[in-house]
């Protein structure tokens, strides 16, 4: 089985040759070779033999979430949001869903929040 970079910008899929294990204070792990990005590694390899190292599995895939102010010609803030979920074949994802306005705010926190909260929202109803 291969390796991915879970990294959302990046996802590279790896053969096990690609990557280099290393063993830090933080356990094993190895670093994607195309954004270096650190990723974990389990040993499920019996505790006096050898090392067999895998990926552990996520709860949900990474999902590429981008929440955006645009500013309006009256002061005010609209919320945007563009989501890409990762899907089950690991290191690839659904066609992107977006939303230029999920509401109008005071200020562009606010609307960022507000999105952040909308993707938070619609990707556990959906996982």
């Amino acid at each position: 089985m291969p390796f991915i970079c879970e990294n959302v910008e990046c996802r590279a899929v790896l053969a096990r040759g690609q990557v280099r294990s290393s063993h830090e204070d933080n356990g094993w792990c190895f670093y994607c070779p195309d954004c270096n990005t650190r990723n974990e590694l389990k040993n499920i390899g019996a505790p006096d033999g050898p090392v067999e190292l895998v990926q552990p599995e996520r709860s949900q895939p990474p999902h590429r979430v981008i929440a955006t102010a645009r500013a309006l010609d009256d002061g005010r803030y609209a919320a945007q949001l563009r989501v890409q979920r990762a899907l089950a074949v690991k290191g690839t994802y659904a066609v992107e869903e977006h939303w230029d306005e999920l509401g109008v705010f005071p200020d562009a926190q606010a609307a960022v929040a507000h999105a952040k909260s909308f993707a938070t929202d619609l990707l556990e109803r959906r996982a």
